[in-house]
């Protein structure tokens, strides 16, 4: 697996602006490098030395007096944090030696912000080194850092080239921020599950449901219809899931009988993102064999999360149903 780096002044907030603005850089690093079913996504490589004072509890996240924070809440949220890093994130660090190297460990620094003038930094640089010497070590050419006063701000690069005559070996670096390392799967039920906590998603009991095109290729029975609930129950059993996230209104339009996937599932082809709602355009497949030019009516701001959700592939009843359990 890739190992991360860490911006060495993220180690160093002690003022009480910053800690607040890097509350979420934290708890998203921690949820990255947890251990779950399908194993650790982020593994963070950090030099033998600090794991020693991480342990020691001279390095944390916040290494601030919590005696003076007078915010109850912030107070907690610090006391949390630095005991889940201490705790759970050292389970899934990745502790290496730089005293390694066969040659001389010497190298050099091209950038535009003289950042091999901080000797804050020379540990970390002396991390990057070591992929020249021990192969099996690879270290992703990001570096995590937050919002902070001191050291490199994300998008701040540099290039560094091992002075050893044996490899050529030159990597360049960037501070990134943590939400490069999110998928944007992950993003979306985030901000999903927000909106509900905060209830900003409207659900309407009955949903709206009409033709836009006078042939009914909806409905096997050629049943009319004015709701969702109408619909049979082999062409609702998507569209009910996708009622709890604010669908509110349907249009079936034009029909085609090429590509028909799975009855009731469905693709989005686009978004139309207005003041107060947005418009999914998706291919339904309907039970009569038809695919369905169907425009689907959300909250604003849903129709676009689910678009950047799905992308291009197939809603189906399994994959939204467990896009709703996750949020």
């Amino acid at each position: 697996m890739m190992s991360v780096l860490i911006d060495p002044y993220m180690f160093k907030l002690s003022d009480t602006h910053e800690i607040k603005n890097n509350i979420s850089f934290f708890l998203k690093m921690i949820k990255l490098c947890t251990k779950s079913d399908n194993g650790k996504r982020l593994c963070i490589m950090i030099y033998k030395g600090m794991i020693d004072k991480i342990r020691e509890r001279t390095i944390q996240p916040f290494p601030i007096n919590i005696q003076e924070i007078i915010d109850y809440d912030l107070k907690n949220t610090i006391l949390q944090i630095n005991q889940s890093f201490n705790h759970a994130l050292l389970d899934s660090i990745e502790s290496i030696d730089i005293d390694e190297c066969c040659g001389e460990q010497e190298f050099q620094i091209f950038d535009e912000n003289r950042i091999v003038e901080d000797d804050y930094y020379y540990e970390m640089f002396c991390t990057l080194l070591i992929p020249c010497y021990s192969k099996q070590v690879k270290i992703d050419d990001r570096i995590l850092t937050g919002i902070k006063k001191d050291g490199r701000h994300i998008g701040d690069s540099f290039q560094i080239q091992c002075g050893c005559s044996e490899y050529n070996y030159i990597k360049q670096c960037v501070f990134s921020a943590i939400d490069e390392f999110i998928s944007d799967e992950e993003k979306v039920m985030e901000f999903l599950k927000e909106k509900r906590r905060k209830k900003e998603i409207p659900i309407v009991d009955s949903v709206l449901a009409e033709m836009g095109d006078h042939h009914n290729h909806v409905q096997a029975d050629g049943k009319k219809f004015s709701t969702l609930n109408e619909l049979s129950v082999k062409n609702k059993k998507v569209l009910k899931l996708l009622q709890k996230l604010g669908l509110f209104r349907i249009i079936f339009g034009r029909f085609t009988s090429q590509g028909v996937k799975a009855v009731g599932t469905m693709s989005i082809y686009s978004v139309d993102k207005k003041i107060t709602q947005d418009i999914v355009t998706v291919k339904f497949n309907a039970e009569t064999g038809f695919q369905i030019i169907t425009d689907l009516y959300f909250p604003k701001e849903i129709g676009q999360l689910l678009h950047d959700y799905f992308k291009k592939e197939q809603i189906t009843y399994q994959n939204m149903s467990e896009l709703i359990d996750k949020i």
